[in-house]
């Protein structure tokens, strides 16, 4: 049995639409873990009518707080791992879509791969079906930056499984534990790649196809990003700092130096105040606007 994970906050209409796609899979066995991170909109009712619709399939979580991508998903995987039957868990952003052989493909993957235990899927960008987002993601430490493989035969170097489509096996679970909790936002998956060393390998199953819009919730937006939201801005620096710490010690002044092409972009921009919430960062100031107690 397969636990899909599938996290909304504010936008019930791109939720619903992922699971619409979902209840289309073929060939496996699954059920679907909806949980709302605390939206202050309508999505809690929106969301607890469509699951009642399906009471076999869908569970519905609303949560009084906001606990960030990882405390969200892990309310769904610390349930699936009580129930006797999950084999394997599939978190997924909730501005996907799923091709209706996706979740099969990934199974068969994990079955002919034991010793991998966490797997991404080949995803596609949503607004133009003809352009690969990654089957997997490389990390340099030395500037603290992240991007993606777009060829197939790069596979086998991933350092992270992207975030949008993350399966995992049970053993990976119980073994490697939760995401942490400490990001809010960004670096979940490399933390748990990073923490999956040694004990499990990383993969991609091409053919599990899922489309994906990007950033539709939190206002990072692939096709302008220079549109992204001040939110998402300031957790993407606080969390290479944090991640950089963590993992990377001696990476953190070329960090912190290429942090200065962070502050020149955001000048040429116009975004005077990000400047000062990026140098407040920098020397350790969080800003209570955006940080969750």
């Amino acid at each position: 049995m397969v636990y899909i994970c599938v996290l909304n906050y504010k936008n019930t209409d791109m939720t619903i639409n992922c699971l619409k796609s979902l209840l289309s899979l073929k060939m496996v066995k699954f059920k679907i873990l909806v949980i709302d991170n605390a939206s202050s909109d309508e999505s809690s009712s929106r969301l607890r009518t469509y699951a009642d619709h399906y009471p076999n399939i869908i569970k519905f979580f609303p949560l009084k707080k906001n606990l960030g991508y990882a405390g969200g998903n892990n309310i769904g995987l610390k349930y699936a791992l009580l129930q006797k039957d999950m084999d394997y868990c599939w978190i997924l952003n909730n501005d996907t879509i799923v091709e209706e052989d996706s979740l099969r493909y990934l199974v068969e993957y994990m079955k002919e791969h034991p010793d991998v235990g966490l797997c991404g899927s080949k995803l596609i960008y949503d607004w133009d079906r003809t352009k690969i987002q990654g089957y997997g993601g490389k990390y340099n430490p030395w500037i603290g930056l992240s991007s993606t493989y777009r060829n197939v035969q790069d596979i086998e170097k991933i350092d992270f499984v992207i975030g949008a489509s993350v399966f995992l096996s049970r053993s990976f679970l119980e073994d490697v534990g939760l995401m942490c909790e400490d990001y809010f936002l960004y670096y979940e998956e490399l933390d748990w790649s990073m923490r999956a060393k040694g004990k499990f390998n990383l993969g991609c199953e091409p053919r599990s196809i899922v489309y994906h819009k990007e950033g539709a919730s939190i206002g990072a937006n692939a096709t302008n990003p220079d549109n992204k939201s001040e939110f998402s801005d300031y957790y993407g620096l606080r969390n290479r700092l944090l991640f950089t710490r963590k993992f990377y010690p001696h990476c953190l002044i070329t960090v912190y130096l290429s942090s200065i092409i962070i502050l020149w972009n955001r000048l040429k921009r116009h975004q005077y105040g990000r400047i000062w919430m990026f140098i407040k960062l920098l020397i350790g100031i969080h800003d209570k606007r955006f940080e969750v107690s």
